[in-house]
């Protein structure tokens, strides 16, 4: 049985009540001293942050919840995480993107909330942007979320020679400049300190994450040891053991009565089990005490759930138009094209990874007894479907006419982002209900 389905049994035993000690359910560890070790696991509720400035890389994040049976999950704008979004919630989970992007989209009442929710003992999860957010700055927006005393490596004045891809290579920040100087996959060691355990070396890939550097050495869990055969260097090679080797790669912090975990690598990508192994077992280890099983399916009085015949009507409306979104999204990946949203330079292949993230649960539904869905959300996810495939036609036309409209681009990848987020929640919801076998198909 792979780590996967361990930890789908394991929620499946949760989310049925049982009492089961983190010792005993977070099992291929070498675990780690500490209260907590003792301490029963709880069937988390978590939120993905999708709004203003998040690329991509939450779908990550919804891949890792997804494989593990963690079903009640939720999706946050940057305006509903304002407004009371994390009410309820014992995990938030903050991916990549464009950082000030958004540290300006929250603001002020965002970095307030976001605050509350630790104090009171929720679990920041932050990778690559997301760990960048809560790092000290004096930087407008960014210095609302001063929460964790690091410093980063990878800032300059004098900008050095990228080798390779500058248009991904730096950022500017004020005078300076944040600079990236390798991607894919490096190598880390652990640090020995719980929830890890003993020391552990690993893979992860780098897409522009924080190399840190904090004064506390016992809040960093892993450190950046080495490079790989597919490291891709954007920078001199001595010049990036200089600025990443050695330095903090994941921090975990106290704050009030919750915590910050910081990745400056993705931990949460698909393709590297350790270290989505790790990441999970991090987030049990400093779960909030005392929540009850499951609460979103102790919660689902307010949904609906649809017939036969309409859920059938759903599933095959919105396979249609993300079939035809797909071909035409492979033909514009054929072309030298690219699109600057903020701070963030986007490729074709992008538009796919929403798109294969709706298309590979279709089938999922497909055989679901029941769609359990929030009142008039099954029209609405049809309207955005049919409007994302539009899109992408019209940024097909324009690239093979010779055109780049950013504007067109920025609606496209708003599009996705929000077509994404309502199937994602009506499979989610669905896969809650069901999930464990709590509930009568």
């Amino acid at each position: 049985m792979d780590i996967y389905e361990r930890f789908k049994t394991l929620n499946s035993r949760l989310i049925r009540g049982e009492n089961i000690p983190f010792s005993e359910g977070i099992k291929g560890l070498s675990h780690p001293s500490g209260t907590n070790r003792d301490k029963p696991l709880a069937y988390p509720a978590i939120a993905i942050y999708a709004g203003q400035g998040a690329s991509h890389s939450w779908l990550w994040f919804v891949d890792l919840f997804d494989r593990m049976g963690l079903y009640d999950l939720c999706f946050l704008t940057d305006t509903t995480l304002k407004e009371n979004g994390l009410r309820g919630i014992d995990v938030l989970a903050m991916s990549g993107g464009d950082t000030f992007a958004i540290a300006e989209g929250l603001g002020k009442s965002g970095a307030r909330e976001i605050e509350r929710f630790i104090r009171s003992g929720g679990l920041y999860m932050g990778s690559c942007a997301g760990a960048y957010l809560p790092l000290n700055s004096s930087k407008p927006f960014l210095n609302l979320f001063n929460y964790v005393p690091a410093k980063i490596t990878n800032l300059t004045r004098s900008l050095p020679t990228a080798l390779r891809l500058k248009e991904k290579f730096c950022t500017s920040y004020g005078c300076s400049f944040i600079f990236h100087p390798v991607r894919e996959t490096v190598e880390l060691k652990t640090n020995g300190f719980a929830p890890f355990g003993k020391p552990k070396t690993l893979l992860a890939p780098l897409y522009g994450g924080p190399p840190m550097i904090l004064s506390d050495p016992a809040a960093v869990l892993a450190r950046y040891t080495g490079f790989t055969d597919h490291t891709l260097f954007l920078v001199d090679r001595k010049l990036a053991e200089e600025t990443v080797l050695g330095t903090a790669a994941v921090i975990r912090k106290k704050m009030g009565a919750g915590h910050f975990h910081l990745y400056g690598p993705h931990f949460e990508h698909p393709r590297f089990p350790t270290a989505n192994h790790l990441m999970a077992a991090a987030m049990y280890w400093d779960l909030r005490r005392g929540n009850p099983p499951c609460p979103r399916t102790d919660a689902l009085q307010g949904d609906a759930f649809l017939s036969k015949k309409s859920a059938k009507h759903f599933i095959r409306a919105v396979k249609r138009e993300i079939s035809n979104a797909r071909i035409v999204a492979a033909g514009l990946e054929m072309q030298p094209v690219q699109w600057t949203i903020g701070n963030k330079v986007y490729d074709p292949g992008k538009i796919r990874v929403f798109l294969e993230a709706i298309w590979s649960r279709l089938g999922v539904l497909e055989k679901a007894p029941r769609l359990c869905i929030q009142p008039g959300q099954d029209g609405a996810t049809m309207r955005h479907t049919a409007s994302l495939t539009s899109l992408v036609r019209a940024t097909k036309r324009d690239s093979d006419q010779g055109r780049n409209t950013p504007d067109l681009a920025r609606t496209l990848f708003s599009e996705l982002s929000h077509s994404s987020m309502l199937f994602l929640d009506i499979y989610f919801r669905t896969q809650a209900y069901h999930f464990g076998g709590i509930h009568e198909a």
